[in-house]
């Protein structure tokens, strides 16, 4: 038995179209016309991968109540931390002073002439102060785009499992030969709404995801719409080009790691008619390891 040493594989395969006069050709499941299996390797299965977690740590991983991250800056801010512009139970919030003011309801009989009496909420003490005009900001109408950014807070977006075949567990992919990519194609993952209302204003957003860049770990990008690529099937797709993938494979044998990175657009409409974007978002997966070893020829 002769067995090659590890080349380039355009070499490999010139030695393939050599060796084929001398030896046996191989079943026809191993010699698919869109390259699968070479006619003389007998174990170049492609296998679906395992679903890594969401990356915890990522920019804006989603975790709960963060709105997926963006940094818009708040209408309304006491102490650096974004507030309520109104609250039912205190009123309006001052940003000059960081208090909440309520107008005093009835206005009592001692309030002076061209006053009215509110009442004050400084960091959870009350009392009561009289003003020739009202505060800085009360009686201010919601505003539809910090609506918007609470109901954004309301959601979690994140990465979805990605799988590879080769799969990493069951053992290396080979130079030359398909990969295949995809994602989790829950619905779960590629749309999600909420809704927030003040005062009779109702504020909806939609994130959705707009497409999935692949890094191959080896310099290139693979781009593919939201929800592409088909999860690999032995038995069906042998031969087949991926949906989303390398149909030529990788071109040089290594170690690699694959990740996904989800692009959503988030949008918002309101009630009153008003509605835009909010800052547009990314999530990236875990990283996938694939190993990709060279061809080996092996005759008798």
């Amino acid at each position: 038995m002769l067995t090659l040493p590890r080349r380039p594989y355009a070499l490999a395969a010139l030695l393939f179209l050599l060796l084929s006069l001398l030896v046996t050709p191989a079943p026809a499941a191993l010699a698919d016309p869109g390259g699968s299996c070479p006619p003389t390797e007998p174990d170049c299965h492609v296998w679906d991968d395992q679903k890594p977690r969401p990356r915890p740590g990522d920019p804006g991983d989603g975790k709960p109540g963060d709105g997926g991250g963006g940094g818009k800056p708040a209408v309304c801010m006491r102490d650096g931390e974004p507030v309520k512009c109104y609250d039912e139970l205190l009123g309006w919030f001052n940003n000059s002073d960081g208090c909440y003011y309520k107008l005093q309801e009835p206005q009592p009989e001692d309030v002076a002439e061209g006053k009215k009496r509110y009442l004050r909420s400084c960091n959870g003490q009350l009392d009561t102060v009289e003003l020739d005009t009202p505060p800085d900001g009360f009686g201010a109408p919601p505003d539809p785009q910090e609506l918007a950014w609470r109901a954004y807070a309301k959601i979690t977006l994140a990465a979805p499992p990605i799988s590879v075949a080769p799969r990493p567990a069951a053992g290396p992919g080979l130079v030359g030969l398909p990969v295949w990519l995809w994602a989790d194609r829950d619905s779960r993952w590629w749309q999600l709404s909420a809704s927030d209302t003040e005062r009779g204003l109702t504020v909806r957003i939609t994130a959705e995801v707009t497409k999935i860049v692949w890094d191959l770990g080896n310099g290139d990008q693979v781009t593919c719409p939201p929800g592409g690529g088909t999860a690999y099937d032995p038995a069906r797709d042998a031969g087949r080009t991926p949906e989303c993938g390398l149909p030529q494979g990788y071109q040089r044998p290594g170690d690699y790691a694959i990740h996904a990175t989800t692009h959503w657009t988030v949008r918002w409409s309101s009630s009153s008619g008003a509605g835009g974007e909010l800052p547009p978002q990314v999530r990236t997966s875990d990283p996938t390891p694939i190993r990709i070893d060279e061809l080996q020829v092996v005759t008798q």
